[in-house]
């Protein structure tokens, strides 16, 4: 569940030194709030460069690099969803930084947001000032089990349906298709690893986006968010498909940055 391709804890031991880097797309010091937006399955922080100069200068962008993709190819890829969201949280609630922090998640990357949002008010963290899903089934509905293996299963129109269009150089290349799919069957994996147990809901501000033709997640299963929190939140739509993510990311982050402007109170421009 990607936008496309680019280049409890585990028993394994070599996965105990394996966590996830922050990754600063734009330093600004002087911003307000620090937005972590988390990468979709087989994608990596590049995939949000794009939104560096759609963002206001109060808003610091940042993701996360993990093991087994970009400049991390080398490593395992985590499969844990317990291990990764709890090391997650360690990110996210950075006791160096007391600035505010929201985080945004889109496809896999939503799973994490939501578990290491959870982990935080187990662990009595810092909780996020927003938590932003996109393009997910809620996870207490249980679908990934029941939706992924199809579409594995169902070849290269399968696969399209999840990480969008395939370059030719790709299929073209085997050696490069591998090192492509690795980190994308990685992360479908971990959504397959993943049960979900009921906790209260969370107290955190939500924001629902989705892809208005997307295959994989429907209206209905992104409104069941609002299960899983106090305050439920009107689902927005996009154009596009699981990939709107990229098609339609001026759009994305114009509303991200109003929704982000409610929950904290951004600076006043001055001239």
């Amino acid at each position: 569940m990607g936008v496309g391709f680019t280049q409890e804890s585990t028993s394994v031991p070599a996965a105990a030194t394996a966590v996830p880097e922050r990754v600063v797309l734009a330093a600004r010091p002087q911003a307000s709030l620090r937005l972590y937006a988390l990468p979709p399955a087989g994608a990596g922080p590049d995939c949000y460069l794009r939104w560096v100069p759609l963002l206001p200068p109060w808003i610091e962008l940042c993701s996360v690099a993990l093991p087994g993709r970009g400049t991390r190819a080398g490593e395992p890829s985590l499969t844990d969803p317990a291990y990764l969201s709890a090391r997650l949280a360690a990110v996210l609630d950075d006791w160096t930084d007391p600035r505010p922090f929201a985080v945004f998640g889109h496809s896999a990357g939503a799973l994490l947001a939501y578990e290491a949002t959870r982990h935080l008010r187990r662990t009595h963290g810092r909780p996020p000032a927003l938590l932003a899903v996109s393009s997910l089934s809620a996870p207490h509905l249980d679908a990934y089990s029941a939706d992924l293996p199809p579409r594995l299963t169902a070849g290269l129109a399968g696969l399209r349906e999840l990480v969008g269009p395939i370059p030719e150089q790709l299929l073209a290349d085997a050696r490069l298709m591998a090192a492509a799919c690795t980190p994308l069957l990685a992360d479908l994996l971990l959504l397959l690893h993943y049960r979900h147990h009921p906790e209260p809901p969370l107290r955190v501000p939500l924001a629902l986006y989705g892809g208005e033709l997307d295959p994989v997640t429907g209206l209905r299963q992104l409104r069941a968010w609002n299960d899983l929190v106090t305050t439920p939140a009107s689902a927005q739509l996009f154009p596009g498909g699981h990939g709107y993510l990229q098609t339609s990311a001026k759009a994305l982050v114009d509303h991200l940055t109003g929704v982000l402007g409610t929950v904290i109170e951004p600076p006043v421009a001055t001239a």
